[in-house]
C-alpha cells in the first residue's frame, strides 16, 4: 500500500512539473545567430526603430540589444541607453580588446557576435550583440518582452586556467 502512495506521489509530482515547464516555455523567445547583425553592430549601425539596452557594467557590458519600439522592455538586468554612434564605438573596440576568458561563449573565439531576437512565435523583434551565446525572453502579452539576463549554453563556457 505505501508502495502505491509513493507511485501516486510520484505522478502527481510528474504532472505538476509538467505543467510548469510548459507554462514557463509557452510563450518564450529566442536568439538566432546572424552574421549579419554582427556586421551591422561592427560597421556602427544604430536603427532608428529600436530602443536600445546593454547588460552588465555599463562600461563593458555583457551584451548589447535592440527592440522594436513597439515593445514595451520590462527588465530590471537590462538598461535602456539613448546609443550614440561614439558609445556604440566605444563597446565595439572594447570588446574587441577583451580578453577571451572573460565569460565568452568557447564557441564565439573571444569575439562579440550578433543575433536577431525571436518572440515566441518565431519574428524578429530586435537584436543582440553580445559574448554569450544564449539570450531568452518572456512575451506575457500586450506587447511587452521581458529580456533575461544573457548566458552561455552549457558547456560552452570558456574555462580559466
Amino acid at each position: 500500500m505505501a508502495r502505491m502512495w509513493h507511485l501516486l506521489i510520484l505522478l502527481a509530482l510528474a504532472v505538476l512539473l509538467s505543467n510548469c515547464t510548459a507554462t514557463a516555455i509557452q510563450n518564450a523567445g529566442t536568439i538566432r545567430e546572424s552574421g549579419d547583425i554582427t556586421r551591422k553592430y561592427r560597421s556602427l549601425t544604430i536603427d532608428p526603430t529600436y530602443n536600445y539596452f546593454y547588460s552588465g557594467p555599463e562600461l563593458n557590458p555583457n551584451a548589447i540589444m535592440g527592440i522594436d519600439k513597439k515593445l514595451t522592455v520590462q527588465s530590471k538586468f537590462w538598461h535602456q541607453v539613448d546609443l550614440d554612434k561614439e558609445q556604440l564605438e566605444y563597446w565595439v573596440k572594447w570588446g574587441d580588446r577583451q580578453s577571451s576568458d572573460e565569460g565568452f561563449s568557447r564557441r564565439y573565439l573571444g569575439r562579440f557576435m550578433g543575433a536577431y531576437i525571436l518572440d515566441d512565435q518565431g519574428q524578429v523583434v530586435g537584436d543582440w550583440y553580445s559574448k554569450k551565446d544564449w539570450g531568452i525572453f518572456e512575451f506575457p502579452g500586450n506587447n511587452v518582452i521581458i529580456p533575461h539576463p544573457p548566458k552561455n549554453r552549457a558547456g560552452s563556457q570558456r574555462r580559466r586556467f
